[in-house]
């Protein structure tokens, strides 16, 4: 197999991630990985939960956030920090966001409170090889470097447009697999 090159994946990714958010079927699937994430058996054992502020092209977490604020779940986002690394901030109704110059909402509050050692991390991602469970991210490689340090639970929710039966892609030494998918099929 011919293996597609990493960064024109995340271009093709991206534009067609960008053209399926304008469209029903984009609500429809969000709206079925977020009620299979709720019934997860993860979910429920974890307390403290990382996930990511939604971007328009990825899976909208607005709700599922919501959802785990209700449940009474304590919902950790990420802050990028230099030399690539990353670090998990309380959120809450009364957290401050400021835009990053990727597009990316954060918690720059330096009071916020910070844990790492979270029992769950939902990793964001614009492709998904469902044979190995990998994951093309946005190149960065914040989610790498941060999931060796903390081996913690994770899972991706994969719409029908980020899974890849096969992975497409160059797996590289430091690319650290999902522990878990939850897909739309």
């Amino acid at each position: 197999m011919n293996l597609i090159n990493k960064k024109d994946l995340r271009n093709l990714q991206i534009r067609k991630l960008t053209e399926f958010g304008k469209t029903q079927q984009k609500q429809l699937e969000d709206g079925i990985l977020k009620e299979k994430l709720l019934k997860s058996r993860l979910l429920h054992q974890a307390e403290n939960v990382g996930i990511s502020i939604s971007m328009a092209l990825e899976v909208d977490t607005a709700p599922i956030i919501a959802a785990l604020w209700e449940m009474k779940k304590k919902v950790y986002i990420p802050r990028c920090l230099p030399k690539r690394k990353m670090e998990f901030t309380l959120y809450n109704k009364n957290t401050s966001l400021e835009k990053t110059k990727f597009g990316v909402l954060e918690n720059h509050d330096p009071k916020a409170e910070v844990k790492n050692d979270l029992d769950l991390i939902i990793v964001p991602g614009l492709a998904y090889g469902l044979d190995k469970n990998s994951r093309l991210g946005f190149g960065g490689g914040y989610y790498d470097r941060f999931l060796k340090k903390y081996p913690t639970q994770t899972l991706s929710l994969v719409n029908s447009i980020q899974a890849f039966d096969q992975t497409e892609w160059k797996i590289e030494d430091h690319d650290v697999p999902l522990k878990n998918l939850i897909l739309i099929k």
